[in-house]
């Protein structure tokens, strides 16, 4: 069947465009960079015209290698929660506020003094939504400091949501990418909740399911894209959500680690337990997954690069890296690194933690503290995961790893040895695509459900087994690891 559809992903630095056929084989792609400003400390922004042009750049440039009458669904993912608001007309007011920005501290602090754990319970089915990285504190702050545009807004919009409106012209989101704002379980954004927020609801998108069709491509949209008029247009869901859909996180006991920008992951479950910093998930009405999303993973090889490789060509410098830190023995000489560097999410939810490097020594240099950082990286998988196990009562057998850092081997490794478990990386590396992809098909038509669009779609590559010889090494500095934030916890408050 010479047919495709098309997954749309917003990311953090870059939109992608893949169109797959509907086994999921990739036939044509597109990527578009763009930048993240950081004006001030632990602020994170980006220009929401740049993933406008960016998606209708990436559309063009599929359909120049594929037939547009070919491409029969597209379907939506973008990095969550990223906030930016807009006028009557769609228009974007000023700058958006991205996932890893911190800035509302105060406005989260409020939350947790004005709002129960009950409260939040009962109007957003969250027990916790206090925390300067989650929507409520967002749109408090952009409230509280953008007052001009925020007399002009007329719609809040996440970035995948954003880009739905400029291709159909229809502003919709998902259960999913509202959470924190909308409860499940009621179907609406609870009045009550939102006048204690002092925010007007009818801000809000209209939220679907994530396989629902939001509308076909608008005739505008088409003569920007090269993409055929009326093409219908799936509502998808949150990046991280997608990468784990297309990891099979849906299903009971598979574990999930999305590598990309951070790091986030997911087991699937069958009970409805949450808690201890992770949140149970869920796509549709189908398949649950307990998640945790930590603040930093691929960007602390950027960090690294800056400050300890400044002089290394930056097309060099992943290769750099390995080549040091496989120089340096397992466990990197005692040496233990924290990468709390903008503050942690899973599991730990604190926005003051910071990074640092342990167990240094004159006998340490630059290679130690490289391996060092691949290793605190995937220890933070490993809490997250064995949290995730430890409220599950089940253990995982293997991991998936989706996302960028799918085809990171020596990275992968590291995990499989920290994990002592096989990883298996995704043959398909742009796998929010694929995400969107399977959540297309599924509100296409295509595929019954998405436990039988991911099973069909999902391809996995050869698996990575762990080292045993590491396992009383790794062991050793994983409980280092875990001991350092509980001490250090009392000096980042006052830090």
């Amino acid at each position: 069947m010479n047919e495709f559809v098309l997954g749309l992903d917003i990311g953090t630095s870059s939109v992608k465009a893949v169109a797959f056929d509907f086994e999921g084989r990739v036939k044509a792609s597109a990527t578009i960079h763009y930048p993240l400003y950081s004006p001030h400390p632990d602020w994170a922004e980006q220009d929401p015209s740049d993933w406008r042009s960016g998606a209708l750049e990436s559309i063009r440039q599929v359909v120049t290698e594929i037939k547009p009458d070919k491409i029969k669904v597209i379907g939506l993912s973008g990095q969550s929660p990223s906030h930016v608001l807009l006028d009557q007309a769609g228009n974007p007011l000023g700058m958006a506020i991205i996932w890893r920005d911190q800035r509302a501290r105060q406005e989260a602090e409020w939350l947790a003094q004005n709002i129960s754990e009950d409260e939040a319970i009962r109007w957003t089915g969250l027990n916790d939504i206090a925390d300067a990285t989650l929507s409520p504190a967002r749109l408090l702050w952009l409230k509280n400091h953008r007052a001009e545009d925020w007399q002009r807004t007329c719609f809040i919009a996440h970035p995948k949501d954003f880009i739905g409106l400029a291709l159909t012209g229809e502003i919709v989101t998902d259960v999913q990418t509202a959470f924190t704002l909308f409860n499940p379980a009621t179907g609406q954004y609870d009045p009550e909740y939102f006048a204690r927020l002092d925010i007007p609801p009818t801000l809000m998108p209209a939220v679907k399911l994530p396989t629902e069709i939001i509308g076909g491509v608008s005739a505008q949209a088409a003569s920007l894209t090269g993409i055929k008029a009326g093409t219908p247009v799936v509502v998808g869901t949150i990046d991280a959500f997608c990468d784990s859909l297309a990891g099979g996180a849906i299903r009971p006991g598979q574990a999930v680690d999305v590598a990309g920008t951070s790091e986030v992951i997911s087991l699937g479950v069958t009970n409805s337990k949450s808690g201890q910093g992770v949140y149970l998930a869920g796509i549709g009405h189908e398949g649950r997954f307990l998640c945790g999303p930590t603040q930093t993973g691929g960007d602390t090889l950027v960090w690294l690069g800056k400050g300890f490789y400044p002089d290394i060509d930056p097309a060099d410098l992943f290769e750099k890296l390995e080549t040091e830190a496989g120089s340096v023995p397992p466990g990197s000489g005692g040496v233990i690194f924290l990468p709390y560097l903008n503050g942690e999410r899973a599991p730990i939810w604190d926005s003051l933690a910071r990074g640092c490097f342990f167990g240094l020594s004159f006998e340490d240099n630059r290679r130690h503290c490289t391996r060092a950082v691949f290793e605190g990286v995937a220890y933070s998988v490993r809490h997250v995961l064995e949290t995730c196990e430890e409220i599950a009562g089940t253990q995982a057998d293997q991991i998936v790893i989706c996302g960028g850092g799918s085809r990171n081997r020596f990275w992968n490794q590291i995990k499989a040895d920290i994990l002592q478990r096989p990883v298996y990386p995704a043959v398909v590396r742009e796998t929010a695509c694929l995400g969107a992809a399977i959540l297309a098909c599924v509100g296409l038509g295509a595929y019954p459900n998405l436990n039988q669009a991911s099973k069909h779609m999902l391809q996995l590559g050869i698996a990575i087994e762990p080292r045993h010889e590491t396992a009383e090494q790794y062991q050793q500095g994983y409980w280092i690891y875990r001991g350092l934030y509980p001490a250090l916890k009392p000096l980042f408050q006052k830090a």
